[in-house]
């Protein structure tokens, strides 16, 4: 074997660590799918999905944002032997997974037909066509944009789908700026292999409504979608993303690690108790930072008159410039006058969407809610991220029902907290949904609250000198020096998840 040719400008080749992972992964992710497609659907599925698709993309939302351009790639058909032919993407590690999908990195894009035609009739009910353009004509202002985080072109540098595929195969990879490996700009998100065809139904549904939004969705702290795989209302059928390199969770118990290290210094005397104090002002800049992006994401998606009922940790991750991405979009939902509740002013929503800690009491109980259940949301994140510790992951829904909903309890927030914080987070999970905040007034105070630390009221001179990196988070959060150690923490944890353990209670 001479190697594994990767889609790269340099033309390197893959190292045998490399090509062996990529061969298992392709060889395991093959076979369950295979096992997957031939599970009979019902034959009503593909109708009633288009119709609900069709519903969603009538809103005001879709009038008001034109899709990009997304290009479509092949998924490859089980051969005489029982081997994959004609795949067009090969796919490596799973990176995570969810309740109906997982997401795998994909090592390399090999083009095997050049067209710019969508290889099914059924692609362009998916992504509906921009209002006044034609198939190929990218809709979407880039004007005030930078080149993004992908390092991918503009839509307005591509003026058709095979310009974007065939740059998606010439960049597949990029190299490290600390090392000499290549690493994957792209994941593709799809079915998790299971033959349990509710299971199968639920999820084309949901990974469906996501490519829907992201089509249409623009702004920096929201994940891109790069590409449709296989045909869609199928098992095949998944998404393209950006790949990102680690959740906030995963951020999260690094913070806690660091935390807890600088506290061991106090055995250093005065010295280390000032480097404590120092981390502990380098941690919550950093997280204020994180949490202003997140806002500003929130911000946006509530201007669009969406409901994003998903928000927790585990869905928002960091790329490769270190910029915070909200991702897994499957239970955005637009609010639209029809499902309004007069009485309460919210809306005739799906109860009990989304997971548990982070549910707003609302949500648990079945009641009328909208935007302001976002907020709540939103409100037990920034806890946890300033308090390095989790808010409700020890209850279950019994308990959740009785502390939480009922009791209203709330943990204890830190009184070293600046004040405009403290008041954010009690404001966010008020048990009344009519005094929340909303999204444009939070993402103001955090802004308020990020420049103010800036400008040096909150860092001081140690911590300045302590924390070097902290100075120039917004432009890296993610340091090469300790990248070792944060992806070895994330594959002990992902290790976890993968075999069911996690503290999260997730929603059906």
């Amino acid at each position: 074997m001479t190697g594994l040719k990767i889609g790269h400008n340099r033309s390197e080749l893959a190292s045998p660590s490399q090509i062996l992972e990529t061969m298992a992964a392709t060889d395991t992710s093959n076979r369950g799918r295979i096992a997957m497609m031939a599970v009979k659907l019902p034959s009503d599925f593909e109708v009633t999905t288009r119709k609900k698709l069709t519903e969603t993309s009538s809103g005001k939302f879709f009038k008001h944002n034109n899709p990009k351009l997304v290009p479509s790639f092949d998924r490859g058909v089980a051969g005489e032997k029982g081997e994959v032919v004609g795949d067009e993407l090969t796919l490596a590690k799973i990176l995570g997974t969810g309740a109906f999908c997982e997401v795998r990195e994909v090592r390399s894009i090999t083009l095997k037909r050049e067209t710019n035609e969508c290889p099914y009739e059924n692609e362009t009910e998916l992504i509906p066509k921009p209002r006044g353009a034609g198939d190929e004509k990218s809709s979407v202002d880039n004007s005030n944009m930078e080149t993004d985080e992908a390092d991918f072109p503009l839509d307005g540098n591509f003026t058709n789908k095979s310009q974007i595929r065939n740059y998606m195969h010439k960049y597949c990879l990029r190299p490290g700026e600390e090392d000499m490996k290549l690493h994957a700009r792209y994941a593709l998100k799809q079915l998790k292999p299971t033959e349990n065809e509710k299971y199968i139904r639920q999820g084309l549904i949901d990974i469906s409504i996501e490519a829907q939004f992201l089509a249409c969705l623009n702004h920096p702290n929201i994940i891109k979608m790069r590409g449709l795989v296989g045909k869609p209302f199928s098992p095949d059928f998944g998404i393209i993303l950006d790949r990102l390199y680690m959740t906030l969770d995963d951020k999260m118990e690094f913070w806690k690690e660091e935390r807890k290290n600088a506290s061991s210094k106090h055995m250093c005397g005065c010295l280390g108790m000032g480097f404590d104090k120092a981390t502990k002002q380098g941690l919550l800049f950093q997280a204020v930072t994180v949490a202003y992006d997140l806002s500003s994401a929130m911000r946006y998606i509530s201007g669009q008159n969406l409901v994003y009922r998903d928000t927790k940790p585990q869905n928002a991750g960091f790329d490769v410039r270190g910029d915070i991405k909200l991702f897994d979009f499957g239970f955005v939902k637009e609010l639209s006058n029809d499902l309004l509740d007069k009485e309460s002013g919210q809306y005739k929503l799906t109860p009990f969407t989304g997971s548990i800690p982070y549910m707003a009491p609302e949500v648990f109980t079945g009641k009328p809610y909208g935007k302001p259940s976002d907020v709540y949301s939103f409100g037990v994140l920034l806890w946890e991220m300033l308090h390095f510790k989790y808010a409700f992951y020890h209850l279950d829904r019994r308990d959740f029902l009785d502390v939480v909903v009922r009791r209203e309890y709330r943990p204890s927030i830190d009184g070293s907290l600046p004040v405009m914080i403290r008041t954010i987070i009690k404001e966010c999970w008020d048990s009344d949904p009519a005094k929340r905040p909303p999204f444009e007034r939070i993402a103001v105070l955090l802004k308020a609250e990020y420049q103010s630390m800036v400008s040096g009221d909150m860092l001081d001179h140690s911590a300045k000198l302590v924390d070097k990196s902290t100075r120039s988070f917004r432009a890296r959060v993610i340091d090469y020096c300790d990248l070792r150690q944060i992806n070895n923490m994330c594959e002990v944890r992902r290790m976890c998840r993968l075999h069911g353990n996690t503290h999260r209670f997730v929603a059906a």
